[in-house]
């Protein structure tokens, strides 16, 4: 409890300064893969090390390149410091830290990554060794020369000697470590690149506040999905396998934008893709020097063929080239870094267009190297982080997959009135592959088998009644990662379309879970006692942010979800008007109780 009392503030107050910027920082990673006119696909896999372009939004909300150079002689000095630390006091540089961190800042520069191996999987997996920062230290194995750790989801065993252990409860070394923090309604993930620096490089916006979350409150969390209010009682969790610490423990949170199918269709049109573009770079450039005006009708055009679901291919696109402002983009029309490859970013693939480098990310990226099980890239077709989803393979940042997000979630806020999120409901799977069968049997072929990621997500279409296993009959109809052909007998691997409509199969209840998101935008859970008449956000509380709710939903600038509406009929006359926030003012001035 000594760092959350002496320290945490601290923590906060840098925090809360990141989110008042509103940044995040665009850390650019990208996977090798040739011109579509000479495609290879099955290289790459064994192509993967990247090109870092390290960018960030400054103080004005403005994109800037951060000097990697001094960044990388920073690292160098540091670096030296944990070998000496490591001749004392053993690999690692402790032995007998209870409550510890590893710091996987331990490279000299961006280019170079640190491999590790997933527990349960033994699946091989890589992230940053100059940037990722910080994980969970969970123990040693193989006599000390493996350390067990959890980064963005991932439980895995990577050499000691790659990495630095850290004491959490010696404040004067571990400055700064990953938390999450619920401001104005949202989730923010505050993320640090240097754990030995008491600053925040970068903020996410994660999704909608829930429930059990308190605002201004500093949460802790290594996966995305459980929160803690202090760093001790997560890793004793983590140690012994269980959640039951956590304030969500029967119910894990999913970030909706990073967890949905890239098999999805967007209710966002072409307009208001082109719009926030054009709202964000016109009030921060004095020029119009982009790749990305005017190119949400490609976003959209190549959704409807490919089954690229367009919001997540545009935040990509956003994170990776600074909004069409990248050297890459600007000199290439490559909106996504392809082939940035550390030993020669020059050979980056070249485009006619930047509308061309969006075809080649939607047909051969997303519908085929990430999407199909003929490919060792793919984890599950959705954002993901380094346990499940396209982040495993497709950058070293482990939280790329988040930072692409995190634009969703700004267009969300930027267009009024108007959300994917909540639209498709999430079907989760644990360790180990399953069958997706053509019907709902388990006598039915096997359209293909899963890899065995846990956490991987699926967009239920419904829920039907096939053949008992074990007692239930209750099947689940889902949306397909893979296209398949037109008698959806067999997995169509050439790329020229994806059918929404043939791309189904079906998966036993008893397989797969219904936990994650909720279209509250409180955060409340599914629980109408969770709501009392006047709290229309379920905060337990009646204040001006309630009276705003109910004003915006008058207005037409905010949707209420069913609980909230009825929390929102104040007078209980059976409609929100004027009336309701009017009552609401004069509770909180004193003048009625409700």
């Amino acid at each position: 409890m000594k760092r959350e009392c002496d320290d945490m503030k601290k923590k906060i107050i840098v925090g809360i300064a990141a989110l008042l910027c509103g940044g995040i920082l665009l850390q650019q990673g990208y996977i090798g893969a040739q011109n579509s006119a000479e495609k290879e696909p099955e290289a790459v896999s064994s192509r993967l090390p990247e090109n870092h372009v390290f960018k960030r939004i400054d103080e004005n909300g403005k994109i800037i390149i951060e000097d990697t150079a001094k960044l990388e002689a920073e690292t160098k000095k540091e670096q030296a410091a944990r070998e000496n630390m490591a001749k004392v006091k053993g690999i690692g540089g402790a032995r007998d830290i209870k409550y510890g961190v590893v710091n996987f800042k331990t490279k000299s520069d961006s280019g170079k990554n640190t491999s590790y191996t997933e527990v349960g999987t033994g699946y091989s997996g890589y992230t940053n060794g100059y940037y990722a920062a910080d994980g969970a230290f969970l123990g040693y194995e193989n006599n000390g020369t493996k350390v067990k750790f959890m980064l963005a989801g991932v439980v895995g065993l990577v050499d000691a000697d790659e990495v630095e252990i850290l004491n959490y409860e010696d404040e004067d070394t571990v400055q700064s470590v990953n938390y999450y923090i619920c401001k104005n309604g949202n989730i923010y993930h505050s993320i640090t690149l240097n754990i030995r620096q008491p600053y925040y490089t970068s903020t996410a916006m994660v999704g909608k506040q829930q429930s059990y979350m308190k605002s201004n409150t500093v949460y802790y969390s290594y996966d995305g999905h459980y929160f803690y209010t202090t760093y001790q009682k997560m890793i004793d969790d983590y140690k012994a396998n269980t959640r039951k610490n956590s304030i969500n423990a029967s119910k894990p949170y999913y970030n909706y934008y990073q967890y949905v199918s890239s098999r999805t269709k967007t209710s966002f049109t072409a307009s208001d893709l082109n719009g926030y573009v054009k709202s964000y770079l016109d009030d921060l450039y004095n020029s119009k020097d982009t790749k990305m005006y005017n190119m949400g009708k490609y976003f959209i055009d190549y959704q409807n063929t490919y089954g690229a679901y367009a919001l997540a291919s545009f935040g990509v696109a956003v994170n990776e080239s600074a909004f069409g402002t990248s050297s890459i983009a600007l000199s290439k029309n490559n909106l996504f870094g392809h082939n940035a490859v550390d030993s020669d970013p020059g050979l980056a693939n070249g485009y006619s267009s930047p509308q061309n480098s969006i075809l080649d990310h939607d047909k051969y990226y997303v519908n085929l190297w990430y999407s199909t099980p003929k490919y060792s890239t793919y984890h599950g077709a959705f954002l993901g982080d380094k346990a499940s989803g396209m982040n495993v393979s497709y950058a070293s940042d482990p939280y790329w997959g988040e930072s692409a997000a995190h634009w969703m979630w700004q267009l969300d806020e930027y267009v009024s009135g108007k959300s994917d999120a909540g639209s498709k409901k999430l079907v989760f799977k644990d360790q180990g592959a399953i069958n997706i069968r053509k019907e709902a049997t388990t006598s039915s072929a096997s359209l293909y088998t899963t890899p065995k990621n846990g956490n991987m997500s699926f967009n239920i279409l419904g829920k039907v009644k096939g053949e008992s296993v074990s007692g239930s009959t209750d099947w689940y109809k889902i949306q397909l990662d893979v296209p398949l052909n037109s008698a959806r007998t067999a997995i169509d691997y050439s790329g020229n379309s994806y059918n929404f409509g043939n791309s189904y199969g079906y998966v036993h209840s008893s397989l797969l879970s219904e936990n994650g998101y909720t279209s509250d935008s409180s955060g409340g859970e599914s629980n109408s006692a969770k709501y009392k008449r006047g709290d229309v956000n379920g905060n337990g509380r009646i204040d001006a942010a309630d009276y705003l709710m109910i004003k915006d939903s008058i207005l037409g600038k905010l949707k209420l979800n069913d609980l909230q509406v009825k929390a929102a009929d104040v007078n209980n006359n059976g409609k929100i008007d004027a009336a309701d926030y009017l009552m609401i003012k004069d509770c909180i001035l004193g003048k009625i109780k409700l």
